[in-house]
């Protein structure tokens, strides 16, 4: 990277963690300095206390020049260089490969199916969907957000449930449509649509996020279900290219993009 003596973050965290090791341990001595020199005044032993003054003197100019190494350690390195050069974005790559995590798109937005992740060089932070995350390193960043993807996948998920939320949206839809222009059962309708119904106000958006509607979606795509108990069926539809297609993964991790889904009646 220009202007920075470091290649990576991972460069840095090395040398800078044994630095950091060196502070606290320098940093827990001169605590029990200090913890026997209270015990000294208290016990009125004077000949000891005497000795300690020059011991923790000698242990917090140890400390301060690791904490000045440090420091200047941290000034070497550019993180709004790292970030805007693009080497962030590669090595976020590298881990998101390492740690089989999907990802796709182009600096400096991508998506970690279902979570946004925008990096953000002039400010030195990452936001993933809403949240802005101060972290110069990789690893770190795709770890935590694998961490949540597995809590995602591992959280109860009721498929009959949200199938029937989608399919009262979905009839609110077709009635508001038909207002403007005759729907009949079983028209298709965008999904991105159906989100709406779903979160009306922007609280709701908040609390369920259209990421969070694209991974529910992914696993009611991913189950078996096909029929409502009224005996409805549900169909999706796919269409790539369209501006409001859904792009999901099925359990093999290969994606898919759907785009308006049908509730139909067995007659039909």
């Amino acid at each position: 990277m220009k202007g920075s003596v470091f290649l990576d973050y991972e460069s840095y965290f090395a040398s800078a963690s044994v630095i950091s090791k060196e502070i606290r341990d320098r940093t827990s001595t001169e605590v029990k300095i200090v913890k026997k020199i209270i015990k000294c005044i208290s016990d009125g032993d004077l000949a000891t206390l005497s000795k300690q003054f020059a011991l923790l003197q000698e242990v917090s100019e140890m400390r301060m020049q690791s904490l000045n190494e440090l420091e200047k350690l941290t000034q070497e390195f550019d993180g709004q260089e790292y970030m805007s050069s693009g080497d962030f974005a590669e090595q976020m790559l590298e881990i998101c490969n390492e740690l089989d995590v999907d990802v796709q798109g182009s600096f400096p937005v991508y998506e970690m199916f279902p979570c946004k992740v925008t990096i953000n060089p002039e400010t030195q932070d990452v936001t993933v969907d809403r949240k802005r995350l101060s972290c110069l390193r990789p690893a770190k960043l795709v770890a935590d957000i694998k961490t949540e993807l597995d809590k995602l996948s591992k959280a109860s998920f009721n498929v009959n449930n949200f199938a029937k939320e989608l399919s009262v949206a979905y009839d609110l839809a077709i009635l508001r449509m038909s207002k403007k222009k005759a729907k009949v059962d079983g028209s298709p309708v965008y999904l991105m649509d159906l989100y709406d119904y779903l979160t009306p106000m922007r609280r709701h958006k908040k609390e369920y996020t259209k990421h969070n509607f694209s991974f529910d979606l992914a696993r009611l795509y991913n189950s078996d279900f096909t029929t409502l108990d009224n005996g409805r069926m549900l169909r999706f539809d796919s269409v790539r290219d369209n501006k409001k297609s859904i792009r999901i993964l099925d359990k093999n991790g290969s994606e898919h993009f759907i785009t308006t889904i049908r509730f139909i009646s067995e007659k039909e």
